[in-house]
């Protein structure tokens, strides 16, 4: 008889770590190795169907922390799986709190840089406490980058020999089809486009500051994703005398479709956990600039921990800048009128991707979860 698994996360309303937790979930049923089980701790609409031959339940915590522990710990003690795999930081203390009345072998995976995600104030404070109290009971971690791994076990007590370092697979010939469909609105001739929620954490200011300084000024910005900041940052475009190069089409079906016509990809994020954006616009061919920040971006274009840059360093696979150096960043897109360069980058790219094939990292999830 298959052992029972049961994969757990907040929804799958939308995001990068959704987007893999399927991916993984449609993986496991494909084995046959699993009874397997997706619980979600929010009733909300998917963004990313689960499997369908794979058991669903929804619970209906509401975003709550303690919902999500009484709920998730209720279905664990009536479904009593052998395995949990969780996904993001709620569904992950509720994982390992329903330990206190159920057995199984639990295995948390932390998609983010755990204390720039969790911001600031009290209740940010209450939260890395837990985490601090809850992580190190996991029987295994498995961090989305080895820099996610290095907090977990400096900042959050995980002992090392708990936490696994995987990074998510890159679907690249699937994005290549997509990246072949038609936009959905009319492109410029010449773009850097970056992707992100509109959130101070993807540091908009600063990409346009940049953006403004940068020395080709018949080049445009497209900006995809929607958020919080929309209106502050459309106002500094405005300011900056750059608002007609600057898109901000919003959220996009197919962002692809862009990546793949892009001049290069841009980004000015404060803090990642896997880029997912990122290595998209590399599958898609693309030239890549990226601040040093925690935790990923060096990793994938220097194949090292952030490697505090001090200014636009042309690492083995793409540019990195330190973070909030609005003159770096400006001079890393200087750098991309260099035809020759660019192009180097762009064949780097997609040499690059071949290091995320799902097989690969699949194969590096079973390895886990047979332990």
């Amino acid at each position: 008889m298959a052992r029972r698994l049961l994969l757990m996360i907040n929804s799958l309303e939308g995001g990068g770590a959704e987007k893999v937790f399927v991916s993984i979930a449609a993986h496991l049923a494909s084995t046959g190795d699993w009874d397997l089980c997706i619980a979600t701790l929010d009733d909300v609409p998917d963004a990313h169907p689960a499997p369908p031959e794979v058991k669903r339940i929804r619970l209906d915590s509401r975003g709550s922390f303690f919902r999500s522990f009484l709920q998730a710990g209720d279905f664990i003690s009536l479904w009593r799986p052998d395995v949990v795999l969780s996904f993001l930081t709620r569904a992950n203390c509720a994982a390992v709190l329903a330990r206190r009345s159920s057995d199984f072998h639990c295995i948390i995976s932390e998609r983010v840089h755990t204390t720039s995600h969790l911001g600031r104030g009290a209740r940010s404070r209450l939260q890395r406490a837990m985490v601090r109290w809850l992580y190190p009971r996991a029987d295994k971690v498995i961090a989305v980058s080895g820099g996610v791994r290095n907090e977990l076990e400096r900042c959050y007590g995980v002992p090392a020999n708990r936490i696994t370092a995987i990074p998510n697979p890159v679907f690249a010939d699937a994005l290549q089809l997509r990246g072949q469909e038609e936009a959905e609105i009319d492109l410029p001739q010449d773009f850097f486009v970056a992707v992100g929620r509109l959130v101070p954490n993807k540091g908009g200011e600063v990409l346009l500051r940049a953006f403004a300084a940068h020395a080709n000024k018949d080049r445009a910005l497209l900006i995809l994703g929607e958020g919080p900041e929309r209106t502050r940052l459309v106002a500094l475009a405005n300011s900056l005398g750059i608002g007609e190069r600057v898109h901000m089409p919003g959220y996009i079906n197919n962002p692809q479709a862009f990546l793949a016509r892009g001049t290069a990809y841009v980004s000015a994020s404060r803090s990642e956990g896997f880029p997912n954006a990122l290595v998209e616009a590399m599958s898609l061919g693309r030239a890549v600039i990226s601040t040093d920040c925690h935790s990923g971006p060096a990793e994938i274009l220097a194949d090292t921990l952030t490697g505090h840059v001090k200014g636009p360093e042309q690492a083995h696979w793409g540019v990195l800048v330190p973070v909030d150096d609005v003159t770096a960043l400006a001079d890393a897109m200087d750098l991309m009128d260099e035809a020759g360069l660019r192009s180097r980058y762009e064949t780097l790219s997609l040499q690059r991707m071949q290091s995320y094939s799902p097989p690969d990292i699949f194969a590096r999830y079973d390895a886990v979860l047979s332990l």
